[in-house]
């Protein structure tokens, strides 16, 4: 099965799927023939229940599309299941606080990690995806923003004028030292992947007392919108910067938080 499995990948590569979402379908499918000896109806159904059982809708719901998707490409579109059915968030949550953000920060630089502070910076002022976080590029701090192909068309990131100000006397020292076209780099001068700065964002996270709950990359993409409408409400512009196909799906971060729903509800239900 491992040669389908590769030839999936390409496949997958072929569609123009970002690399985030490759390695997500490919690893589910891995899961799934950890657990089943061949693929066919009888097994996703079995799969599909399974993952139900032991994750989260959305987990379980993200497994069965790649299943599904891996199903179509093999020519046997009569295995597929159907899709499970996630209820629609009317909140955001996981979202750093503006306080934990100038604490994270504020340890960063006080231990001296100016990579790592720039590094969270850049994550924060731009609401750039991980994915598209690992590609920013040095002709950014020049141009005001990064183009790049993602999810199926060319996205442009911008990077604030204030940021590249900040941070000019970093990166002129930083681009002296190493020899690349990446805003940031790991330790041997290569290429930054999505799991490497999840892992550094947990570690300063557990050493500056910061949520486990928010400690990934995402939640400073969420602190970006919510501080982005707090001085501009132009969510159709928000939906542009962010890269989202349709403005219902910015207007979440014009909701409450759970926590203020449930607080709000309850004062309005004490009579």
């Amino acid at each position: 099965m491992e040669t389908e499995i590769e030839a999936f990948r390409r496949y997958l590569t072929e569609l123009e799927r970002s690399e985030n979402t490759i390695d997500t379908y490919i690893w589910a499918v891995r899961i799934f023939f950890r657990q089943y000896q061949e693929i066919s109806r009888e097994n996703l159904l079995d799969f599909k229940k399974r993952q139900l059982e032991q994750w989260k809708p959305k987990t379980a719901h993200n497994r069965v599309v790649a299943l599904n998707q891996f199903c179509m490409f093999l020519g046997h579109a009569e295995y597929c299941v159907k899709g499970i059915r996630i209820h629609q968030s009317t909140s955001v949550e996981n979202v750093i606080s503006i306080t934990e953000y100038r604490r994270l920060l504020a340890g960063l630089k006080g231990d001296g990690n100016e990579r790592g502070y720039w590094l969270i910076s850049f994550l924060a002022h731009t609401g750039a995806r991980v994915s598209e976080f690992v590609r920013l590029s040095r002709n950014g701090l020049t141009a005001g923003y990064c183009e790049m192909w993602t999810k199926g068309k060319v996205r442009r990131i911008y990077i604030p004028q204030s940021l590249i100000r900040r941070s000019r006397e970093y990166f002129q020292r930083y681009f002296q030292e190493t020899d690349t076209d990446l805003l940031f780099v790991n330790r041997y001068g290569g290429a930054l992947n999505n799991r490497s700065v999840a892992a550094s964002i947990r570690s300063w996270a557990k050493k500056y007392g910061i949520r486990k709950e928010v400690a990934h990359p995402h939640a400073f993409r969420h602190l970006f919108a919510i501080e982005f409408l707090k001085k501009n409400s132009n969510i159709a512009l928000l939906a542009d910067l962010m890269g989202h196909s349709s403005v219902s799906t910015t207007s979440v971060y014009l909701k409450l938080s759970m926590e203020e729903q449930m607080r709000q509800f309850n004062e309005a239900s004490d009579w």
